[in-house]
């Protein structure tokens, strides 16, 4: 059992938290906060609408998300400090402030996402579509304890439509129908939602289907595979009287065909089976939440069926299925010092992958067997209001326990000829000594598989995170605010438990494969946020600035002699002369993020979102991965009586400040010009369409990734191209 919090450490970190509590340095709410539930009502987060039944006037200055995307990962774009890590058009990580992955908690309706894809095809966003969200919540800064297990990167929270009763003997039905075109890559959308209620009882039902071909960039090169086709159906049936309310939810997701160029396989099929059982109940002035869920997805990935594969002996399938059950207690209630929230929550997530060929029915690698991914704890918060300044305090402690069973390898029986005809790249010269002798495959994956299987696999972290928000009034106008925490993440099951180089990595997309490391320490971040907030009539600003300091940080290092055998069987399985370990390293990342808008007349508004976040080791000499230039955008619209024309310019500088570590490229600059309209038929239907890229710019996103598919227009390893211009439309009717 490793336990991250040491009593040296732990009264430090809490005479910080005193100091800061005292402080009149405060936090405040900006124009495009929401409401958050419960606890945090006065936190500073981004509430992202989806334009469903706004009005032209709501509209202005608030961050939106379009319904006819294919990954509600796009809607991130519209946050600041937000990015997504695009692996694929249905496969965006969310990365907020330069963090991204299992750092950041992310739940749908309060419940976590464990996707079944070890290499995350299946991100958490990719287990909804738009037209079913009602909102999606970035908090801002230092997320409360109470949002998620693990908060060190941040937290997103979805909240997806329910079931309205309407406490009217009436049957009454309602609902929304939408049709979207994009014509780039022929994307289609076709969405329902209607919502059925008598009485107390009302029932939802939805269905969602989008397909689309391979986009083409700005120089007519085809993006491939870039196609996606993925049909989300579900329903919610709930019964609410007085304080008290129950619900019944199931959602399917199934997806076919969708390419993640970015990876080295693509997505085969997506199965997925959720139901959650929820409630709300008010018992003595005290005010309750419960939630139970299950989740059991089946995950199929290929590298031959959409990609061009001209080796029957390197086919591969991978099959990776996951089972969760999630569940939230939490209770709260007014007191005369303040509102106190209790709460317990956690998973319990079981992981299996196994890769095969289908060309011969003898080879296997059992990837994942049985992986246990345990995570519980609980958390308390305060919060209290003191003339114009409001303090909230939150502890969690928490609890990750994992567990393996035993690995093999049908390679550990073969001999060196059969091996090199089954090898996925037979390129074994480059930086290869011809003269060293080197091992057989079979003897390097027996080692690596019996190395694996006895060692003690069963491992434990204790973590405490603290969190401290406050927000002060300073005048009519002005407001400032200020954050710290301590967050902790214990190790994911792919840094713990990989066990043969593979690029099974959560979809770092770097080209390197990796192995794990059973040893790794809990990864500790030290944060600190700072905002101020100024509005009026006519302007709104609301810069911050951040930094954080991780010890332990997870990043993979060159392998040392100790690991001879896996850079071996890198170098001859997949030609990686550079395989990488998870390990523990010191980092840190510091930046500013800045919205605003400006009223330049009633009808024209000028809105903008500027980012910058640097990551660094402090260990060593060099950057993290996958971090974003300074970017940002500009947006112009003009607003009429039941019409709206947005001109928005999206920039990012160039990217030079990379990691050598993980053998990253540069990226240059770009500006890239988006037009786009509203119209506002009637109450019930509402016209938007618009050209993306308007300009036709060549481009690559930092966070784009390497394409990895031979025989394309696209060179192997370079990096991928952006759609070109695209022109797109969406009809949505309420009824």
């Amino acid at each position: 059992m490793r336990t991250s919090i040491t009593r040296l450490s732990l009264a430090v970190k809490l005479v910080l938290l005193s100091a800061i509590t005292s402080s009149p340095l405060i936090m405040s709410n900006t124009a495009l906060a929401d409401e958050a539930k419960g606890i945090s009502d006065n936190l500073e987060v981004i509430t992202i609408t989806n334009q469903r039944h706004h009005s032209l006037e709501s509209s202005m200055g608030y961050a939106q998300g379009k319904t006819s995307v294919p990954d509600l990962a796009d809607w991130l774009i519209s946050v600041p400090g937000a990015n997504i890590n695009s692996n694929g058009p249905i496969t965006g990580i969310a990365q907020y402030r330069g963090l991204y992955g299992d750092r950041l908690a992310t739940s749908l309706d309060g419940h976590p996402v464990i996707g079944a894809g070890p290499n995350a095809m299946d991100t958490p966003l990719s287990y909804s579509t738009p037209l079913i969200v009602d909102s999606m919540t970035v908090y801002r800064g230092i997320a409360p304890v109470s949002a998620g297990i693990n908060t060190l990167g941040g937290a997103i929270e979805v909240k997806m439509r329910k079931a309205e009763t309407m406490n009217n003997t009436i049957t009454n039905v309602n609902g929304d129908i939408q049709v979207g075109y994009r014509n780039n890559n022929s994307a289609k959308t076709l969405s329902a939602v209607t919502n059925i209620a008598k009485d107390n009882i009302a029932v939802l039902l939805y269905g969602n289907s989008q397909v689309g071909d391979s986009m083409e960039s700005s120089n007519d090169v085809v993006i491939q595979p870039t196609d996606f086709d993925k049909v989300q159906v579900g329903g919610d049936i709930r019964y609410s009287k007085n304080a008290n309310e129950v619900g019944l939810s199931y959602h399917y997701t199934d997806t076919n065909d969708s390419g993640t160029p970015a990876l080295p396989m693509d997505i085969e099929y997506i199965e997925s089976h959720r139901v959650t059982l929820d409630g709300v109940f008010s018992l003595h002035e005290w005010q309750g939440e419960w939630q139970l869920g299950y989740t059991d997805a089946d995950h199929g990935m290929t590298n031959f069926l959409m990609r061009t594969n001209d080796d029957p002996s390197a086919y591969r399938r991978n099959n990776a299925t996951a089972e969760t059950s999630d569940f939230t207690f939490e209770l709260a209630k007014e007191f005369d010092f303040g509102e106190l929230s209790f709460g317990i929550d956690g998973y319990f997530a079981t992981h299996d992958s196994v890769i095969t060929n289908p060309n011969n029915m003898m080879f296997e690698i059992v990837n994942f067997n049985n992986v246990e991914d345990n995570r519980y704890g609980l958390f308390v918060e305060w919060q209290k209001q003191f003339y114009q300044t409001t303090v909230q305090l939150g502890a969690r402690l928490k609890r990750a326990e994992s567990n393996a069973g035993n690995v093999s390898t049908s390679m550990a029986m073969m001999d060196m000829d059969s091996d090199m005809d089954m090898s996925d790249d037979m390129d074994m010269s480059d930086g290869m000594d011809s003269d060293m002798e080197m091992p057989s495959m079979a003897s390097l994956a027996s080692e690596l598989q019996n190395g694996f299987n006895e060692t003690n696999r069963q491992v434990s972290d204790n973590n405490l995170d603290i969190a401290l928000n406050t927000q002060t009034i300073l005048s009519n106008n002005l407001s400032i605010s200020a954050g710290i925490g301590v967050k902790n993440r214990a190790p994911s099951y792919q840094e713990l438990y990989l066990w043969t180089p593979m690029e099974s990595t959560g979809g770092l997309a770097d080209g390197h494969t990796y192995i794990g490391d059973i040893n790794l320490k809990s990864e500790t971040a030290y944060q600190l946020d700072l905002g101020l907030n100024y509005q009026d009539d006519t302007l709104m600003i609301a810069p911050h600035i951040f930094y954080q300091s991780i010890d332990d940080y997870i990043q993979g290092t060159s392998i040392g002699m100790d690991d001879m055998a896996a850079k071996q069987m890198a170098t001859m399985m997949a030609g990686d002369t550079n395989p990488l370990k998870f390990s523990n390293v010191d980092a840190k990342l510091y930046g500013f993020d800045l919205n605003g808008y400006y009223n330049i007349t009633n009808e024209v508004q000028l809105f903008t979102i500027i980012n910058y976040v640097q990551g660094e080791r402090r260990d060593i000499n060099d950057n993290l991965y996958r971090i974003a230039p300074l970017n940002g955008q500009i947006q112009l619209s003009y607003t009429g009586q039941n019409w709206m024309v947005k001109t928005s310019l999206v920039m990012a500088a160039k990217q030079t400040k990379v990691s050598s570590t993980n053998d990253e490229q540069e990226t240059a600059g770009y500006g890239v010009l988006n037009v786009d309209a509203q119209y506002y038929v009637n109450n019930d239907l509402t016209l938007r369409f618009g050209v993306d890229n308007l300009l036709d710019k060549s481009y690559q996103k930092h966070l784009g990734g390497y394409n990895r598919v031979k025989g394309t227009d696209v060179a192997v390893m370079s990096r991928l191209p952006q759609e070109g211009v695209s022109a797109w439309a969406e009809a949505t009717y309420s009824f």
